[in-house]
């Protein structure tokens, strides 16, 4: 097997129809008696899986080339970078785009989960995998990781630890039966950064505490769950805050300790649907339940 080492390098090159396309470059590593036999071929995952399968919310294949010395992917080009940029840089980001992004990577995942035969795992969700088109809506990349349930190779690869710090699911600890719960654990990090505004793990944050540990701490402080909610979304209507704080419970019913107790994929996205005000209810009332913060 070729041991290939991702660099996760995407630049933009301009193909014959003038269309704009990322390619993420892929090369050998050099020949290393400490590296695992058994480590992932992370560009074949993405040809098997990429190459099958189909939805709005998972970034499409374009095509690949491969030589002895480097293995190219093509992907659509996404000029508004990914999730974790758009959380960290300078933009304000309102609630509806937030809720847009959240349900649409939902979407992603439970067409993976429940409509893929056999399921698929993600096995790397987070923000930076997390792509926006021009519309903002989420696609779903990076399937280095990804397995097919029960495929020849599945449980030799569930026997490794995979995913990225701050995002992998507690039951990799004491456990290798690894599920889609898994994926439902990540997602609810990703889910807090979106309603908080914050990484998975900062040192700001109650002294580099993990966002669940931090929230889960706030929580049972009694402070308002309101406090936790990203400064920038101060000073909306009932309505949006009502809808935040019910996707907050959504994000903490994901980061279960238990995989058992978690909502499947296919769940999430109706709990996260039932959250949306209806356009009747909007403008039965107009007063802020968060205030904005007066200078002092």
């Amino acid at each position: 097997m070729e041991k290939l080492l991702e660099l996760r390098v995407s630049s933009k090159n301009r193909v014959v129809s003038h269309e704009i396309i990322a390619v993420k470059k892929l090369w050998r590593t050099k020949d290393n008696d400490d590296e695992p036999t058994t480590k992932i071929d992370s560009f074949a995952a993405e040809i098997q899986i990429l190459g099958s399968i189909r939805h709005r919310n998972i970034v499409k294949l374009l095509g690949y080339c491969s030589n002895k010395s480097v293995k190219l992917l093509l992907y659509n080009y996404f000029p508004n970078g990914n999730l974790q940029q758009l959380l960290q840089g300078n933009r304000s980001l309102d609630w509806e785009t937030r809720y847009k992004i959240a349900i649409g990577t939902a979407q992603g995942l439970a067409y993976l989960h429940h409509d893929c035969l056999p399921a698929i795992l993600h096995r790397d969700v987070k923000c930076n995998n997390i792509l926006l088109n021009s519309k903002y809506e989420a696609i779903l990349a990076d399937f280095g990781l990804a397995k097919v349930m029960n495929s020849p190779n599945y449980h030799t690869a569930m026997s490794q630890v995979a995913g990225s710090y701050g995002y992998i699911a507690p039951e990799y600890g004491y456990t290798m039966n690894i599920t889609e719960k898994s994926d439902v654990y990540s997602y609810g990090v990703v889910l807090l950064e979106i309603l908080l505004g914050r990484s998975a793990v900062e040192p700001q944050i109650g002294d580099g505490l993990h966002i669940v540990e931090w929230v889960k701490q706030k929580m049972g402080s009694f402070e308002p769950a309101l406090s936790v909610l990203d400064v920038k979304l101060q000073g909306l209507p009932d309505q949006m805050v009502q809808e935040m704080l019910q996707t907050l419970g959504v994000a903490m019913f994901c980061v279960n300790s238990s995989p058992v107790e978690r909502p499947t994929m296919k769940e999430v996205v109706a709990l996260l649907t039932e959250v949306k005000f209806s356009p009747e209810e909007w403008g039965k009332t107009s007063q802020p339940l968060i205030k904005p913060s007066s200078s002092l």
